[in-house]
């Protein structure tokens, strides 16, 4: 009885010090900053291979796709004005004393042209859908980005009198006066990427009395 409890507690023992001392396979993780769901050409983005638990080792990296590996191959990557030719799938691993990691799960990176924006009018009162509105009238001129919701942009705006700081994605004019007529337009932008000016779009802005002539 006392010669099995001592075999058995050895068994533990020895089970105990080599389950402590077993690697427990690493698998690093991919990140991307800025982490937005669609990066435009032009702007700057960063991919990280992060190694969950092994802080303070010397590792040395090797990516996928194979250009990010040109020596000295690093834990990350700038790429500086990105173009639609960065888009594509990121891994990484790591190693260290002649042992690798596992691959990490591929990150998809998305880069592409910036949206074009709209500018819309939208005046209340009377409406005339032609971009005619009456002196007196209150209007909105909007600027819509399509396929940039939910992205911190800045706007700009010509003419150049609506740019007075903050600059917004819209401008009420209440009781328009024929100065306010004119072409409007704007782009926008995220980071260091501008989008495309928009198409103009016409506002025109009539004395009453003129529709009776």
């Amino acid at each position: 009885m006392g010669h099995s409890l001592l075999c058995m507690m050895g068994f533990f023992l020895l089970s105990t010090v080599i389950c402590g001392n077993a690697e427990v396979p690493i698998k690093p993780t991919v990140t991307v900053e800025p982490f937005w769901p669609q990066i435009y050409s032009g702007e700057t983005v960063t991919v990280r291979c992060e190694i969950q638990g092994g802080e303070g080792a010397q590792w040395t990296y090797k990516w996928r796709p194979d250009k990010l590996n040109t020596p000295p191959t690093s834990r990350e990557y700038t790429i500086s004005s990105a173009t639609e030719s960065d888009s594509g799938e990121y891994s990484c691993r790591g190693t260290r004393s002649s042992t690798w990691t596992e691959w990490s799960d591929v990150i998809t990176l998305r880069v592409t042209a910036p949206p074009e924006p709209t500018v819309t009018l939208q005046p209340s009162g009377t409406q005339i859908h032609s971009g005619v509105i009456y002196r007196g009238e209150t209007v909105t001129v909007r600027c819509e980005i399509h396929g940039g919701e939910g992205a911190h942009w800045t706007y700009e705006w010509s003419p150049d009198k609506l740019n007075t700081p903050p600059t917004s994605r819209e401008y009420t004019i209440s009781s328009a006066t024929e100065s306010d007529g004119g072409r409007y337009s704007c782009r926008g932008k995220r980071d260091s990427s501008w989008t495309e000016w928009s198409d103009n779009i016409t506002l025109t802005v009539l004395c009453k009395w003129d529709s009776l002539i």
